[in-house]
């Protein structure tokens, strides 16, 4: 007794159906977890920041107040107060959602930017960042001016 080929077909034909939908929704409702950008670049090059926040340990916000920081698109970084002039280097790894700041200073202060931060949110007015690895937390945000 053979069966009809209708019939078989029917079923496979409804499994992959239900197989491509299952999996198209599934892709829809992940993707903005990977689509969702929060690079700083766009943002951080454009115009001058301050210090909103800095815990390291401890809030040690008030000791950077009056810091201007300017981020170039080539890669430079400068804080200013009054006639003080801080150089340095940042980069983003846009992958990993990190922008690592490398300060050229000795200032204790001003040492604990020098890190790997992990951009958590990035827009015109803010970015936000933590450090993960440092045992005590670490959280950065920078505000446009």
């Amino acid at each position: 007794m053979s069966k009809n080929p209708k019939t078989v077909k029917k079923p496979l034909l409804l499994f992959t159906l239900k197989c491509s939908v299952i999996l198209y929704f599934a892709a829809c409702t992940g993707i903005n977890s990977y689509t969702k950008s929060v690079a700083a670049s766009p943002y951080v090059t454009k115009g001058t920041w301050k210090v909103n926040l800095l815990e390291a340990g401890k809030d040690e916000t008030r000791l950077l107040k009056g810091y201007d920081l300017t981020f170039s698109a080539t890669g430079k970084i400068t804080l200013r107060k009054d006639a003080e002039i801080i150089t340095g280097n940042w980069s983003e790894d846009e992958i990993a959602k990190k922008i690592t700041i490398s300060l050229d200073t000795h200032d204790p202060v001003l040492e604990k930017l020098n890190n790997n931060w992990a951009i958590t949110n990035a827009n015109d007015n803010s970015i936000q960042m933590n450090n993960p690895e440092q045992i005590t937390g670490g959280r950065l945000q920078i505000t446009s001016l």
